[in-house]
């Protein structure tokens, strides 16, 4: 090897593994200073960037924890908002029940009403309750309703059912009998469909032999509806003069005799529709009709119970209606119900008519000929008119009674006006909106229109570390009006009466059932975001585990490969001493 002094090759060499080794070993002290391997997307490009993601991703899983533990105190103010409100009605159904009983007199229920005027004052306080200055139970959720929606939440909430808890009173028959063929109806909401003056009406598909129901229709001609008036229980509307609830009653009425009748479209149409106006009754609607059915109609009347009547003949639901009271009247109260409940066990052909009415009316009427020739007689023989209806068929077209089977003029207890003959809470307010596809209502399942869920104002909860993956929860009015326990000019639930303390029981049952189910549904809330936020716990733990081993440094490798690299550091810190010294030996050349 030459010896030469302008590069001194070895030199240059050792100071190069100098400088690595230096390198490597200030990255060993960071390594084990910091705890990490990865200090930089240059320690591990792909590493860093899966890091990264894994660190985003638990502090996204820990506040969205916090979220949901925000969350489960919002429903805890609320539980205990609606828990409050529970045990008032609580109070109030208790007190209903008192001023229902006779032992007390009028002036006893004034002073139980100034008790419950207070006890539903409270609700509207509790009901104002706030979490984080939100109010949550005030109605302020509440989504403003339209026609549709508001017949969906009435049919959910009230009309549905207290029809049914009707004709059940009236004539006997539910969609919970084991015998039903059908439990199942689907909602239509027609529109532009020509049904020829029709509010409503139930189609029923019968198949089979013996001929029974399979499938049921409810549809709602909105071409009158679209007028209906938002604020009224009863479902009025501007266009059709009627009530849409007690529209509902008649018409519920055919579908659960259909369920619950053999051959019941062969039955003659006044038994059909007549039964379906008892329900209800029919002395205001149908008054002009009935005097003069009663006066000069006898032809008329024969005709109907010779041939079974022409379907939309105004006549035909009035004559039934007049026979069928007329039945109940000289058999005694409670006829129409037996006669009903016969017909459910021996069908509706001709025979098993015949052997109905002399079942239902203990031999009095052999055959449904027999009874209507009685009709005839006495009609004849009174002189028809007033007498007649009052005498004859107990039908009274002069006072407020509807003349419905369970009204006071056919032999109830109560004065079943227009008003409370289907009876509702005393607020549109009280009516909420389906949870599902589909409801169970009294044994019937009710399949509801398209779009069937309307979605309320909501409070949302983001609990997951994507957008939209959140929790909503809507709340319902808990306000005394919102409980159908006020209306909306403010009057409050009555007990002044036996009777009004009697319809007040109802109203305060389905204001509890509104209750109950916003509780459930608070607590069912609290119970998910429980298991929410323990799996939110779980997986930042997770989470953090996998990037820690993505991320940290092996501290008992990183200190061994510390000691390799300082030991190579300062061997070649020497050895570049050394080779310093070798272009030194050249001046022994040149002395």
């Amino acid at each position: 090897m030459a010896m030469v002094i302008k590069n001194n090759e070895s030199a240059v060499n050792t100071l190069n593994s100098l400088n690595k080794n230096a390198s490597a070993l200030q990255k060993n002290l960071q390594k084990v200073s910091s705890g990490m391997r990865i200090n930089g997307a240059a320690d591990d490009a792909s590493g860093y960037a899966i890091s990264e993601r894994m660190r985003v991703q638990v502090r996204a899983l820990d506040q969205a924890n916090r979220n949901t533990q925000n969350g489960q105190s919002m429903m805890r103010v609320a539980e205990g908002a609606v828990a409050s409100s529970v045990e008032i009605l609580r109070t109030l159904k208790e007190k209903a029940l008192d001023a229902a009983n006779d032992t007390n007199t009028d002036v006893d229920r004034a002073t139980i009403q100034k008790q419950l005027d207070k006890a539903i004052d409270q609700l509207d306080e509790n009901a104002a309750v706030t979490f984080n200055g939100k109010r949550m139970l005030d109605g302020s959720m509440t989504l403003p309703s339209n026609v549709e929606q508001t017949i969906v939440k009435a049919l959910n909430t009230e009309w549905i059912e207290n029809s049914l808890l009707l004709i059940e009173d009236s004539i006997g028959l539910k969609f919970r009998d084991p015998d039903a063929t059908v439990n199942q109806i689907t909602v239509v909401l027609d529109t532009g469909s020509g049904q020829n003056g029709t509010l409503a009406y139930v189609s029923t598909l019968a198949s089979g032999n013996p001929l029974q129901a399979r499938q049921l229709e409810l549809h709602i001609n909105m071409d009158y509806y679209n007028s209906l008036n938002l604020d009224d229980v009863n479902g009025s509307a501007a266009a059709t003069g009627a009530y849409l609830d007690r529209t509902l009653a008649h018409e519920f009425t055919h579908a659960v005799m259909a369920a619950n009748i053999d051959y019941f479209s062969q039955m003659p149409l006044y038994i059909i529709e007549g039964m379906a106006e008892v329900v209800h009754g029919i002395d205001d609607e149908r008054r002009t009709r009935i005097s003069n059915l009663a006066t000069s109609g006898a032809s008329t009347l024969q005709t109907i119970f010779t041939t079974g009547g022409v379907s939309g003949d105004a006549d035909v639901y009035a004559g039934g209606y007049m026979l069928l009271r007329y039945m109940d009247k000289q058999a005694g109260h409670g006829t129409v119900k037996r006669f009903v409940e016969e017909l459910s066990e021996k069908g509706g052909t001709a025979a098993g008519i015949d052997q109905s009415v002399k079942a239902a009316t203990g031999g009095k009427y052999g055959t449904l000929a027999d009874l209507t020739a009685a009709f005839m007689s006495d009609l004849s023989a009174s002189g028809g008119g007033t007498i007649f209806l009052k005498d004859y068929c107990g039908i009274d077209l002069t006072n407020l009674d509807t003349g419905a089977l369970t009204g006071k003029d056919a032999g109830g207890d109560q004065v079943k006006t227009p008003e409370s003959v289907v009876p509702e809470a005393g607020s549109t307010l009280f009516w909420y909106f389906p949870n599902s596809r589909s409801s169970y209502v009294e044994g019937l399942e009710v399949i509801w229109p398209s779009p069937w869920q309307y979605a309320p104002k909501t409070v949302t909860f983001q609990v997951g570390t994507k957008a939209n993956q959140a929790i909503k929860v809507g709340f319902s009015d808990m306000r005394a009006e919102g409980l159908g326990l006020k209306d909306k000019n403010g009057k409050t639930l009555s007990v002044a009466t036996r009777q009004a303390a009697t319809n007040a029981i109802h109203v305060i049952d389905q204001a509890i059932t509104k209750a109950l189910d916003q509780q459930t549904t608070i607590g069912a809330l609290e119970s998910r975001l429980e298991y929410t936020s323990s799996n939110l716990v779980l997986n930042s733990e997770n989470t953090q585990s996998s990037e820690s081993t993505i991320r940290d440094a092996d501290m008992a490798r990183e200190m061994a490969e510390y000691t390799k690299n300082n030991i190579l550091l300062q061997g070649a810190q020497s050895m570049l001493a050394q080779a310093n010294q070798n272009s030194s030996s050249v001046l022994s050349l040149l002395q």
